[in-house]
C-alpha cells in the first residue's frame, strides 16, 4: 500500500490506518469480522483533498467533487474533519456488492488518518453498538457467496430484536440467537432460501441474508459438514460453487 501510494502520490504517506469491520448480525449485534480497511495518507502540496481506493483504481485520482459512491464513507470523515489538503488512499478488504462492510470502517480508517496527519484531537464518539464475539462459544457466522444476482431482501425491522438479542446474551446463551437469525431472514431469493435450509439441515442453528451472502451460525465443528451439503444442494443450479467465509 505504502509503495502504491508514492506511485500514485509521488511521495510515500505519513500514515496509514487499519480498522476491522464488524458485521450487522441482527438489529442489535455485531459481530467482529476479520476483514476491514486501510486508509493511507499525507498532506498535498496544494490544499487541495484528493482520494483515490485500490478496489475502483479505474477511476484514478479524484477529488471530493468528482468522486463516485465509493469514496462517500472516506468522505464523511472529511467533511467532519476540517482540515488543509490531504492525499488519501483506500482500500476495502471485501467487495462493496457483498454488503458486508457497513462503511463504518473506511469512515473511522479515514478519521485515525487525518488525525495523525494534521495533529487533530480525536472528539468524542457516539456509543458503540452492542458487539459480541462468539468464537468463545464454539460458535462461527459462515458466510455463504452463492453469486446470485438477484437483489438482495431487506426485512422489515422487528422491534422486539434487540430485546431479544440482550436477553440471548446476558443469559449466556448465544446459541439462541439461531432462531432470532431464522425470523430475521426474508425469503424470497431462491438460492439463499435453499443455502439456509440445507445449512439447517447439516447443523446450523439459524441464518438469514445479509447483503449478497447467508449468514448461517453454527457450531464450529459443523463448519465442513455445513459447507458440503450446501456446496451439493446449490453447485448443480449455479454458475460457479458457492465461496464461504468465517466471521465470529
Amino acid at each position: 500500500m505504502t509503495l502504491l501510494f508514492e506511485r500514485v502520490y509521488g511521495a510515500p504517506p505519513a500514515t496509514t490506518r487499519y480498522v476491522r469491520g464488524s458485521l450487522p448480525l441482527l438489529d442489535g449485534l455485531d459481530v467482529p469480522l476479520p476483514w476491514g480497511a486501510a486508509v493511507a495518507a499525507a498532506r498535498s502540496g496544494d490544499g487541495t483533498t484528493s482520494l483515490f481506493s485500490m478496489n475502483h483504481h479505474d477511476h484514478g485520482v479524484v477529488t471530493p467533487s468528482t468522486a463516485a459512491a465509493w469514496a462517500d464513507d472516506c468522505l464523511k470523515a472529511v467533511d467532519a474533519n476540517p482540515a488543509p489538503g490531504t492525499n488519501l488512499l483506500v482500500n476495502r478488504e471485501l467487495p462493496a456488492e457483498m454488503g458486508l462492510l457497513t462503511g463504518a470502517e473506511t469512515t473511522e480508517a479515514t478519521t485515525r488518518a487525518l488525525r495523525d496527519v494534521h495533529d487533530a484531537v480525536p472528539a468524542t464518539r457516539p456509543a458503540p453498538r452492542r458487539s459480541c464475539s462468539l468464537s468463545g462459544a464454539g460458535l462461527r457466522v459462515l458466510l455463504i457467496e452463492v453469486g446470485s444476482r438477484h437483489p438482495p431482501a431487506v426485512p422489515p425491522a422487528d422491534p422486539e430484536t434487540p430485546a431479544r438479542v440482550r436477553a440471548a446474551l446476558l443469559a449466556g446463551r448465544p446459541a439462541d440467537l439461531g432462531p432470532i437469525l431464522i425470523d430475521a431472514h426474508a425469503p424470497g431469493n431462491p438460492a439463499h432460501d435453499d443455502a439456509l435450509e440445507a445449512a439447517l439441515d447439516a447443523g446450523a442453528l439459524g441464518g438469514r441474508t445479509i447483503g449478497t451472502c447467508v449468514a448461517a451460525l453454527a457450531p464450529e465443528s459443523a463448519v465442513p459438514a455445513i459447507r458440503a451439503r450446501v456446496t451439493a444442494r446449490l453447485a448443480p443450479s449455479l454458475h460457479r460453487p458457492p465461496r464461504y467465509l468465517i466471521a465470529g
